[in-house]
């Protein structure tokens, strides 16, 4: 029943306009709002945020147009579609419409012009990019126009952006070369580092495993960085080229994405005792955990990640904000890695 101060015209959500926000269809809706049996605790959730989401803004008067700014591989980028999705199911006040590349095809230049178009008619931007100087130029001009940039997963401190959310890479990184160095013997053993373009994360994560085994695992040496555009097949030849020239390492370490790439190579040589630890639980490097070629795998909360960039926005717009601490370091292995959906 609606309060009575709202005014006598107004009327609170429909089931079929629950049902479109949770996605799930109307009978589960009719059954979860009429307390009915037959519903998975998991839907009743969804349909219980989309029915409060959808009161709470019919009460305030709207929502923020918020625009995402994305780039980063396929399997990156369809984690962060599903947290987008999420977010706007459960953050109320809020509207989140994204915009995605692909690490391999993106024209910096271009997706700054984007950004910075796109971005000026919103009230909030949330931008995931590697360091360049014309997306670091669109934010700081963003930022001047009264719009605030939070950088999720990877930060960006020179574009002067609001806030970063995320994990501390360093951090994480450190976590990688524990994993790793506790794993493998104690004996003298090379290490393969993978990593692509510019992302900050990525910096900051090879500083953390390099600090760790310096002073950890001194007898674990980095033997190469393979400097790679973040695609599988790309990957895979340049990993199936160093191990003919090199042989195997003992361990792989991808700082950054196409995980499926390094286990291409790792599969099809073989090489069943390389360690592999990698970044980002998605679709593919599930599977990887799963059929046993990936060994570990560091993430974090996506979904928990963008409902917090937007509560964060959502919060500034209105007078109060305060620095966010960086989200929990999650490791997965093929025993713990299911995808929340």
């Amino acid at each position: 029943m609606a309060p009575s101060s709202h005014p006598s015209n107004w009327r609170g959500p429909t089931i079929t306009e629950i049902a479109e926000l949770a996605g799930v269809g109307t009978a589960s809706v009719d059954r979860v709002m009429n307390n009915r049996p037959g519903v998975k605790e998991k839907t009743r959730q969804r349909v219980m945020n989309a029915y409060n989401k959808l009161m709470l803004e019919r009460g305030e008067g709207g929502t923020l147009d918020l625009r995402l700014f994305c780039e980063s591989g396929e399997g990156f980028n369809e984690a962060m579609k599903r947290a987008a999705v999420e977010a706007n199911r459960t953050v109320p006040g809020i509207l989140i419409t994204p915009y995605f590349e692909t690490t391999s095809d993106l024209d910096p230049i271009r997706f700054a012009r984007r950004m910075q178009d796109d971005g000026a008619a919103a009230q909030g931007v949330i931008l995931v990019a590697r360091e360049h100087p014309a997306i670091n130029r669109a934010a700081r001009a963003l930022m001047a126009q009264g719009v605030p940039v939070v950088c999720l997963t990877t930060d960006l401190p020179s574009s002067r952006r609001a806030t970063y959310i995320g994990n501390d890479q360093h951090a994480a990184g450190s976590v990688a070369a524990h994993l790793i160095g506790q794993t493998l013997p104690d004996a003298p053993g090379r290490i393969l580092l993978v990593m692509s373009e510019t992302f900050r994360c990525q910096q900051e994560r090879e500083m953390g495993f390099r600090r760790v085994l310096r002073a950890n695992f001194p007898k674990l040496k980095i033997e190469e960085r393979l400097l790679s555009d973040d695609r599988a097949e790309t990957i895979r030849a340049q990993m199936l080229a160093h191990f003919d020239a090199s042989g195997f390492p003992d361990a792989v370490y991808n700082t950054a994405g196409a995980n499926r790439g390094v286990a291409q190579a790792l599969t099809e040589r073989g090489a069943a005792d390389v360690i592999f630890v990698g970044h980002e639980l998605t679709v593919h490097s599930k599977a990887l955990l799963e059929n046993g070629v990936m060994d570990y795998l560091i993430s974090h909360d996506f979904a928990g990640e963008m409902a917090q960039a937007a509560r964060w926005i959502l919060q500034t717009r209105k007078g109060a904000s305060s620095d966010p601490l960086p989200s929990q370091i999650l490791i997965h292995t093929r025993f713990n890695c299911d995808l929340q959906t």
